[in-house]
């Protein structure tokens, strides 16, 4: 009878604790948490994932794992990493309405190498790094408006002064780097001036010549696709060509394939930012803005082979129907895999309270031989007392280096043999 009871207890033991007996049992084996979030409860045993980054069941982010700037006294609009003088280590540009902010990191403080202030009247609109001219180095492409009117781009060099010198201005195109990798393409698009509409004509690629800007062919996209709200790369494992793009009306993200034909299509908004245009006829429309979706980027997040989908979900406050006022509280990093059929969520940051993300880059910020994802986020748009607004930038350090913790799951002792 007494073995009986034993038995019992041993039995309701294992219901309660959901343990199997010890009894030449393997050791516990290694398991992220944030996989339980995710549904996978068996992750590769050695992801190069740094795990403060990704979804996850920990409340705090390790201090190595997160740089952070001090605050940007202005309203920050975009940024973007790379190369700038040849010297093989990365530099960070960020841009606020009229001005260029060219620095590099320098342990925990952004140490600034050269700066350019735009007139008054030249309001910036987004920036990207690339080698326009094929020489090695990456030069600042400037996108921008002139009296909430027209187009008025230009692009920057760094020659080692403090003063950053002027390779091309007056560009009546907006300006942006699209594609992915080695494949990528300074992209344009012309804006409308006898219309409610944004934009004149299709995307064309670019080419910069002897100090000028000129259209070497248009960009076959789906309709209503513009310069801002799509990008183009190969995701995967089977790295199929596909565009992803944040359709202007309701804000999804959406893949096309290279016919126009839809993919896949989210329920949520994604890439909302109050960066904007004004439209050049505002004064006899109801809407006066466009707002610009912040950058969608195609890369291997992950370093497994396929790229991913990067984009912003930011949270939107305030009064979301009111066409040409927007709020944002805060937002996420989100990194999406394609497989075949749709974009599955992969992870994502911290939330970035206390704003939402403007613009971010996946480059080797701390050029130590790892991408990081840098973000930049407003917290403080301009409005009230904070006229010229306030933002910092976050940086996820070393995403493919840190390996995956172990949690501490002590095993069932041994019931000693009586």
């Amino acid at each position: 009878m007494k073995k009986i009871s034993c038995l019992v207890a041993l039995a309701l033991m294992v219901v309660l604790t959901g343990q199997v007996s010890s009894f030449g049992a393997d050791p516990p084996a290694k398991r992220h948490p944030s996989y339980t979030l995710m549904g996978r409860d068996k992750p590769p045993p050695d992801s190069p994932l740094n795990p403060n980054f990704v979804v996850s069941t920990e409340a705090n982010i390790k201090e190595e794992s997160l740089w952070r700037s001090g605050y940007i006294p202005e309203r920050l609009v975009g940024l973007d990493i790379g190369d700038v003088d040849r010297d093989g280590l990365n530099e960070l540009v960020y841009v606020t309405p009229h001005n260029v902010y060219l620095s590099r990191r320098s342990g925990p403080l952004l140490e600034q190498l050269a700066t350019f202030k735009t007139e008054d009247n030249v309001n910036i609109v987004s920036v990207d790094l690339f080698d326009v001219d094929n020489d090695g180095r990456k030069e600042i492409v400037v996108s921008a408006q002139y009296n909430e009117q027209t187009a008025s781009s230009f692009i920057l060099a760094f020659d080692g002064t403090k003063a950053l010198k002027i390779l091309a201005k007056g560009i009546t195109w907006y300006v942006r780097v699209t594609g992915s990798g080695a494949a990528k393409r300074l992209t344009g698009q012309k804006p409308a001036t006898t219309s409610a509409e944004p934009y004149s004509g299709k995307p064309n690629y670019l080419e910069y010549r002897d100090g000028k800007v000129k259209s070497v062919g248009v960009v076959q996209l789906p309709r209503h696709i513009n310069l801002y709200n799509f990008n183009i790369g190969n995701l995967g494992v089977q790295n199929t060509r596909l565009i992803a793009a944040v359709k202007s009306t309701d804000e999804h993200l959406t893949l096309y394939d290279t016919g126009g034909g839809k993919v896949w299509e989210s329920h949520d908004d994604y890439a909302g930012t109050a960066n904007s245009i004004i439209l050049p006829t505002y004064r006899e429309q109801a809407i006066q803005q466009e707002f610009l979706p912040s950058r969608i980027i195609i890369d291997d997040i992950d370093n497994d082979g396929a790229n991913e989908v990067i984009v912003a979900k930011n949270n939107q406050g305030g009064a979301p129907f009111m066409k040409n006022l927007r709020t944002f509280n805060s937002g996420v990093i989100e990194a999406r895999k394609f497989n075949n059929l749709s974009l599955v969520p992969f992870f994502n940051s911290a939330n970035l309270l206390p704003g939402p993300a403007v613009d971010y880059a996946l480059m080797d910020f701390d050029n130590n031989g790892t991408k990081d994802l840098v973000v930049g986020v407003v917290i403080e748009s301009g409005s009230g007392l904070m006229q010229d607004g306030r933002s910092i930038i976050v940086g996820y350090i070393d995403l493919y280096t840190t390996k995956p913790e172990v949690e501490e799951v002590k095993a069932t002792p041994k019931t000693p043999n009586k």
